[in-house]
């Protein structure tokens, strides 16, 4: 925090000479592009190794299996052996979601990527080895809020959702009650708003633990301390980065597909479908999906992982720039209520 603040009237200069908050992305973008991909290079190595594990685990455990590729979240091929038999051909959908992929490859990069932000506009002579250094010797903090956060995120809900089965949603599927569409609709608009709370909420934590060197819990309070008064408009501010990459990500693997498509003959039907100009549809949160009797092979997997996890190492920084600009804005705005 000394650091940031130290830069204070650096600060200043800057916002005056870029007075948009997207200018300043941008400048920090471009100043430090190719020490932010170095940084996450390691990181998009295991991404896209983790994915293609789990890959082929799936086509291990399930060969009759059907599958499906997908734009709605990123890209995806899952077997359905578990689930009722799907159609095969293209289906055409809207979303507005995110991808685990997407949120997993922020999560990893978002702290060395502060760092690297940081250092840099303080002049310090920053590499790839003195960030890593750095930032590894924050892990325990950066574990602890992982596993409470993920507390929060993944186990209470799946705790919640396994009572609720049994308690009260197993016979309203055995009877088939039009109830439990209402029931069903109502518990995912009340975790999506408590999602959207806490996302917000807690969307500077990660810099009270690497410019601030606070624990878990205490990166968490800062987080929220930081935010309290601003909640609308750091959600506002949040939207568009994340309504932008959901639309740019299903238009590049919707074209990456079509591509594909020239060598791999079950993705004809994808081509097929957006090539008429349905592609444009696209950019206004359209989905395409394609159902296979049949694994896709291992290289199709690779190419269209592997662009998909550059799409998320492109938009990692400026999530990385865009949190470290607000904190600093705000940090700064609670040091003059402090001095007045």
């Amino acid at each position: 925090m000394q650091n940031v603040l130290e830069n204070k009237a650096d600060a200043g200069e800057s916002s005056q000479q870029h007075p948009g908050l997207i200018s300043r992305v941008f400048r920090d973008y471009r100043n430090n592009f190719g020490l932010f991909w170095q940084v996450m290079v390691p990181l998009i190595i295991v991404n896209l190794l983790f994915y293609l594990a789990i890959f082929l685990f799936a086509k291990s455990m399930s060969p009759e299996g059907q599958w499906t590729i997908s734009t709605e979240r990123g890209i995806t091929a899952y077997t359905s052996f578990s689930q009722p038999e799907q159609p095969t051909g293209v289906v055409w959908g809207t979303h507005f979601g995110l991808s685990s992929p997407h949120i997993s490859l922020l999560w990893l990069a978002m702290c060395p990527l502060i760092l690297t932000i940081v250092q840099r506009r303080n002049g310090i002579d920053t590499t790839f080895k003195t960030v890593w250094q750095q930032t590894l010797r924050k892990t325990v903090p950066i574990l602890g809020a992982t596993f409470l956060i993920g507390i929060l995120f993944l186990i209470v809900p799946s705790i919640f959702v396994f009572l609720a089965f049994e308690t009260l949603f197993q016979e309203l599927f055995q009877s088939n009650a039009p109830a439990v569409i209402s029931v069903f609709w109502c518990i995912t608009v009340v975790w999506f708003v408590l999602f959207s709370y806490f996302v917000v909420k807690w969307s500077l934590y990660n810099q009270g633990i690497m410019i601030e060197n606070l624990s878990a819990i205490g990166a968490l309070r800062r987080s929220s301390e930081l935010v309290r008064g601003s909640w609308w408009r750091l959600f506002g501010i949040y939207l568009l980065p994340t309504l932008a990459f959901s639309v740019l990500t299903s238009l590049l693997l919707g074209l990456t597909l079509v591509l594909l498509s020239f060598a791999v003959p079950e993705l004809i039907p994808m081509r097929e479908a957006l090539l008429p100009g349905r592609v444009i549809s696209l950019l206004f949160f359209g989905f395409v999906k394609i159902t296979l009797e049949d694994a896709p092979t291992l290289w199709t997997m690779g190419v269209t992982y592997g662009v998909y996890t550059l799409i998320c190492a492109a938009f990692a920084p400026i999530w990385a720039i865009l949190t470290t600009h607000l904190y600093t804005e705000r940090v700064e705005g609670h040091v003059q209520k402090v001095s007045t």
